[in-house]
């Protein structure tokens, strides 16, 4: 989405995933899926294979230009590993100057270089049934050197047999077959790629955190700070890190692992007028894990009385967690307002969104999932609920790691996310909107985030 916007904004050519275009080959898959599988050591870049390719012709007009518009996900995964692309395509990548905006989400995207998810189905999809997960009582550092030497042979060799199978394509003997391999292809891939790269970090003494339940076990990077040079560091001159929410700049220096002495921090006021952004402290009770249940009721009746009284505007209501979410959808059955409400959701999130944008009835949002990267500008959103501060899950193995080793950090990811939260509905000087804190802990933070909360957010605080 915050793509669309650069190009709407600003005319910069952009490319997506190949997943999002459809094979001009065959309509009933994706490029991801596409006739390029053929030679899968070559990938999209033999144009005599498919030379209206959607997805080779959105890619060729964004790197040819001298200005490229790429998410996070898509620009790792392309130029984070110098093994993926050629020579010629890392070359062009290569800019003066690389920006990154929303600059506050750079180490999540970075860590994804590093996460492994494993369970048995995943497995026996990709066709690894000669390795068995550990068993959870196993050591986690033993659970690694699996990960890293047993599971990444099993992987690697299974992703060369499927690239032989794929290489043979006339032999399939319909699409869905060559659906299911390519998938496995593609899945095999990309794990085989994050175990490669978990494996070099751990062997150069990074930890590893590892998550095994009764369903699945995860390895995932307690750290970012060696991933930035080796997947980015080496592809500009200089580097502009943009975004509202570096609250504390020498911290995120170090977590993304920069020299602090090559660092220049430039730091700004917002611009916005005080009196279009005011931020309502209403609250009803505690969103705590403890105290939700017993909060909810008053909770739904604050929400019905604030659509009520704005009725007439399209809004979003932040709810943290599907399950607050369709608590108070469900709380709001029966209230006249409970048919502008709309969940954008799995496979319907985008269609959902796209009833948003396009009806001029005054639906809103509600949400756990929408914090950041939706641009609800002017009419889209006049209106803005907070249910819960956004607290990251302490049940969370990694998150519980990073908190126990720096409690500050954690404090300063939650009001990340609430000021992110707060800001999808006020996109420029002219635009403006009501917002509404309810949960009573958001006090609690306020007390802790002395410091970390920006002068020009507090102001725009007011207590009901």
């Amino acid at each position: 989405m915050l793509q669309e916007q650069y190009y709407k904004d600003f005319k910069i050519p952009f490319v997506l995933g190949r997943a999002n275009y459809i094979c001009q080959k065959n309509n009933t898959i994706t490029c991801e899926m596409g006739m390029c599988f053929r030679d899968p050591r070559r990938m999209c870049y033999d144009k005599s294979k498919c030379s209206l390719c959607p997805y080779q012709i959105a890619k060729e007009k964004c790197l040819s230009s001298p200005y490229s518009n790429l998410n996070y996900s898509y620009y790792l995964s392309f130029y984070g590993n110098d093994s993926k692309a050629n020579a010629g395509e890392q070359q062009n990548g290569f800019k003066e100057v690389l920006v990154l905006d929303e600059c506050h989400g750079c180490e999540a995207e970075l860590l994804k270089q590093c996460t492994v998810k494993i369970d048995d189905l995943t497995l026996k999809f990709i066709g690894c049934t000669d390795v068995k997960i550990p068993d959870r009582r196993v050591s986690d550092l033993e659970k690694c050197r699996w990960l890293t030497n047993e599971m990444y042979e099993s992987a690697r060799a299974n992703f060369l047999y499927l690239a032989s199978q794929l290489k043979s394509l006339t032999k399939l003997k319909s699409t869905k077959e060559y659906k299911k391999l390519a998938s496995k292809y593609s899945t095999v891939g990309t794990m085989v790629n994050a175990i490669s790269m978990t494996k070099e970090m751990f062997d150069k003494g990074e930890t590893i955190v590892v998550t095994h339940d009764s369903e699945k076990i995860e390895f995932k990077m307690l750290h970012c700070n060696k991933l930035f040079a080796k997947c980015m560091g080496s592809r500009a001159n200089r580097f502009l890190f943009m975004s509202a929410t570096v609250l504390n700049c020498k911290s995120y220096v170090k977590d993304i692992g920069l020299d602090e002495k090559l660092v220049e921090y430039i730091e700004c006021d917002s611009v916005f007028p005080v009196e279009n952004r005011l931020i309502h402290y209403s609250p009803v009770g505690s969103m705590s894990f403890k105290n939700k249940e017993a909060t909810l009721p008053e909770m739904i009746k604050k929400i019905d009385k604030i659509l009520k009284e704005n009725r007439d505007v399209k809004g979003i209501i932040h709810t943290v967690s599907y399950d607050v979410a369709e608590k108070i959808m469900n709380g709001l059955a029966f209230s006249d307002q409970s048919d502008r409400l709309l969940m954008p959701r799995g496979m319907t999130k985008n269609l959902t969104l796209d009833v948003f944008y396009n009806s001029d009835k005054p639906y809103v949002l509600l949400s756990p999932a929408l914090m950041e990267g939706i641009d609800l500008k002017d009419d889209l959103s006049r209106l803005c609920i907070i249910c819960k501060v956004p607290y990251a899950n302490l049940s969370d193995k990694w998150t519980k790691t990073r908190m126990e080793e720096s409690s500050e950090w954690y404090t300063t990811a939650t009001c990340m996310n609430l000021i992110q939260m707060t800001g999808r509905s006020i996109r420029s000087e002219t635009d403006f909107a009501k917002t509404y804190i309810l949960d009573k802990d958001f006090m609690t933070l306020a007390k802790r985030a002395i410091g970390i909360i920006p002068k020009w957010w507090q102001d725009a605080v007011i207590i009901d």
